[in-house]
C-alpha cells in the first residue's frame, strides 16, 4: 500500500483558495485560500449514491464510509444501537460500480471538488429525510468530508466522529506531516504520480492483500475484498488524491462543534511509523477544547466500529449518552432498507 500512503491508507493501515469566480476563470486554484474551499460549489453537483437505514432511535447518525466500503461494513453498529440510533449509511458521489452519479471534471487535483460535492451530498440528504442535528460518522476518506462539513456547515450536526483520519493528511508516509507551504510541492513530489498510475488491477492487487488483515472469520475478509476492489478506479484516483492538497488545521480552528477522533495503531504498523501517528493524531487535538482523541492501540482500521468493548464507551461519552448495561439484552436485528435521494425518485 506503500504508492498510495495518505487517505487511501486509511482505508488499510493506520495504521478547503481565491474567489470561486477566480476558480472558475483561471481554473489555477491556489489550495488552501479558504475564502474559496468554503464557498465553492461544484459544476456537476451528484448525489449520494444509495443509503441504508439501521434501527429507529430516536438520534439520527450518518455514516460516511471510507472509500470503496458501503452500508455492509456498518450493519453490526446499527443493530447494536437500533434502540438508541437510526443510522443512515450513505455511499460517496461516484464511489461505487455502476455508479449513477454523473461526472465530476472540474479538472483540477488541487480544487476539492469530489469532497465539496460529497460534503455537499449529505447535507443535501439530510435534509430531504429530516435528519435535524444528527451524529456524523466519517471513516477514513469519509472522515475527510466530515472534517469539511464541519468548516463549511458549522451548524449542521450535533458531533462529528472521525475515524482514522487527519485534517492535514500525511505524505511520503505514515503521520509525515509537510509544513503548510511545502504540503503541494510534498505531494507532486511522493504521491501525486503513483496515485494516477494506479488501475484496476493494482487496486484490486492492494485489497487482496490487506484485506485479510482486517478480520479473523475468511469470509468477512472475502466479502471485503469482493466490495472495495469493485469500486471505479477514477473514484478511486480522484478521491485518493484530492485530500493530500488540503491543510484544514486553521479552518478547523475556528470550529466549536464537538469532534471525536480514532486513530487504530494495528499491530503490523512499524514502531517508529507508530510513534509518528500517535503524535499525529493527538496534534490534531492541541489546543482545541473541542477536540477529544481516543487511540486504540491494536484495532483493525477497516472493521473499528465493529469492537463494541473499545469503540462504544467513548462514543457514548461523547455524546453524554449511558453506557449500555452488561445484563441488557441485545436488540433484534433490523431489517436494512436502501433509501432513496430526490434524485433518484
Amino acid at each position: 500500500m506503500r504508492a498510495i500512503r495518505t487517505n487511501v491508507m486509511r482505508l488499510v493501515a493506520l495504521g478547503a483558495l481565491a474567489a470561486p469566480s477566480a476558480l472558475v476563470r483561471a481554473q489555477q486554484p491556489a489550495p488552501n485560500t479558504p475564502a474559496a474551499w468554503t464557498e465553492l460549489k461544484p459544476r456537476k453537483p451528484a448525489p449520494i449514491d444509495r443509503s441504508s437505514v439501521v434501527g429507529a432511535g430516536p438520534i439520527p447518525v450518518i455514516i460516511i464510509p471510507e472509500l470503496g466500503c458501503d452500508e455492509t461494513l456498518y450493519a453490526d453498529f446499527g443493530t447494536r444501537h437500533s434502540e438508541r440510533f437510526t443510522t443512515h449509511t450513505l455511499v460517496l458521489p461516484g464511489s461505487v460500480k455502476d455508479s449513477k452519479a454523473p461526472s465530476l471534471d472540474r479538472g483540477q487535483v488541487r480544487d476539492p471538488e469530489w469532497l465539496v460535492n460529497a460534503a455537499d451530498a449529505v447535507v443535501e440528504y439530510a435534509g430531504a429525510h429530516k435528519l435535524e442535528n444528527p451524529v456524523v460518522i466519517g471513516q477514513g476518506l469519509g472522515g475527510t468530508v466530515a472534517y469539511m462539513l464541519s468548516i463549511r456547515n458549522p451548524e449542521f450536526a450535533r458531533g462529528y466522529v472521525v475515524l482514522n483520519a487527519l485534517p492535514a493528511p500525511s505524505v511520503g508516509g505514515p503521520g509525515r506531516i509537510p509544513l503548510k507551504e511545502q504540503r503541494s510541492t510534498e505531494v507532486d513530489k511522493l504521491d501525486r504520480a503513483s496515485i494516477l498510475a494506479m488501475t484496476e488491477g493494482t487496486w484490486t492487487d492492494r485489497v487482496r492483500l490487506l484485506a485479510p488483515r482486517q478480520t479473523a472469520d475468511p469470509k468477512r475478509a472475502a466479502a471485503l475484498i469482493a466490495l472495495a476492489s469493485t469500486a471505479p478506479i477514477n473514484a478511486i484516483r480522484r478521491y485518493s488524491l484530492e485530500p493530500l492538497y488540503l491543510d484544514m488545521r486553521e479552518e478547523l480552528d475556528g470550529v466549536r462543534t464537538p469532534i471525536l477522533v480514532y486513530a487504530t495503531l494495528p499491530e503490523w504498523v512499524k514502531e517508529a511509523d507508530r510513534r509518528m501517528l500517535r503524535a499525529a493524531f493527538q496534534n490534531a487535538g492541541y489546543n482545541r477544547p473541542n477536540v477529544r482523541v481516543e487511540i486504540m492501540d491494536g484495532a483493525r482500521p477497516w472493521v473499528m466500529l465493529d469492537d463494541a468493548a473499545r469503540f462504544d464507551a467513548p462514543l457514548l461519552a461523547f455524546l453524554g449518552l449511558p453506557p449500555i448495561a452488561p445484563s441488557e439484552p441485545s436488540p433484534a436485528e433490523p431489517a436494512t432498507t436502501p433509501a432513496t435521494t430526490p434524485e433518484q425518485k
